[in-house]
């Protein structure tokens, strides 16, 4: 292959199919269309004399050289980034960097109206795509480079996956305001005699209060789970059902939903929240500031 007459924007569109596995949302990655994204991909089959992604249902899946080139393709891909972006001081005001991060309802809707905020007169082009990925499939993400950044709980990825502390908080039983039995305390037996509205945990997880209470002997009557942590408070509002979420997002909604706040009738701790990051961003300028950033904004909540 003669290295001047390959088109190195191609090196960036095996890197987006790679990661979405899929055309359209490659295309969406890269602002192209899907036709643009399907000449791309023929220009690299052609160049490489390989296949490199055969479609199976929905995805386009990776053939057995496309899986020796990818490592080479994002270091070249990560060289040249650092190469012309973050080399000196790193200025967001000019940048038009894209930060990918993962996160689920509760972050987003605790850390991300805060962070737009934070940064919308000195960073007013870049720009934040976040990911709703469960907590096994985050480690992948971050390794793969999908993903820059998680904000979550406490998890352990492994040495290679720096974090640092950002805030805490704790749960608390939410009802509506007219709720025929439950009264400004809630006892263990009128708890354990409710019903309620869960949030969908993967097979290894259990929510900690369900934790708690089997160590207890009891166990609660979770009529609905959904999977949609926005949803619930909505759906308390209009039903004899309680929910337990975190209080600053119960803060949130007790404004304008008719719903209030009860404490639980037992206690459990409290739950941290940290972002983590691939060690190859950890002297990156630009991803430095935006760690910066989202700790300040917490901290001066």
């Amino acid at each position: 292959m003669n290295l001047a007459e390959f088109d190195l924007n191609l090196l960036v569109i095996f890197d987006a199919i790679y990661k979405e596995k899929n055309l359209t949302r490659a295309g969406q990655r890269l602002n192209l269309s899907q036709p643009a994204i399907s000449h791309a991909l023929n220009r690299l089959r052609s160049a490489f004399d390989d296949p490199l992604f055969v479609r199976h249902g929905y995805r386009m899946e990776p053939t057995p050289l496309t899986e020796e080139l990818k490592e080479n393709i994002k270091k070249v891909l990560e060289l040249t980034e650092r190469t012309l972006e973050d080399r000196g001081p790193f200025d967001p005001y000019r940048s038009t960097r894209t930060f990918h991060i993962g996160m689920q309802d509760y972050p987003m809707m605790v850390v991300v109206p805060k962070l737009l905020k934070s940064i919308k007169d000195q960073a007013p082009n870049i720009r934040i795509r976040t990911f709703h990925l469960t907590m096994e499939n985050r480690k992948t993400a971050l390794e793969d480079g999908k993903l820059d950044m998680v904000i979550g709980v406490r998890q352990d990825f492994g040495s290679s996956i720096f974090q640092q502390y950002l805030f805490r908080d704790r749960e608390v039983c939410i009802v509506r305001k007219d709720h025929p039995t439950v009264k400004e305390e809630l006892s263990l037996e009128d708890y354990l005699d409710s019903e309620f509205v869960g949030l969908s945990f993967s097979d290894v997880k259990q929510a900690r209060i369900d934790r708690k209470l089997k160590e207890m002997g009891h166990k609660r009557k979770v009529r609905l789970t959904v999977e949609n942590e926005v949803t619930i408070p909505q759906l308390v509002s209009q039903s004899d059902f309680l929910a337990n979420i975190a209080e600053l997002v119960a803060k949130e909604y007790v404004s304008w939903l008719p719903i209030r706040m009860v404490q639980l009738p037992i206690e459990i701790e409290d739950f941290e929240f940290y972002q983590y990051w691939h060690a190859r961003h950890q002297k990156d300028p630009g991803h430095s500031w935006l760690r910066k950033v989202i700790k300040q904004t917490i901290q001066n909540d």
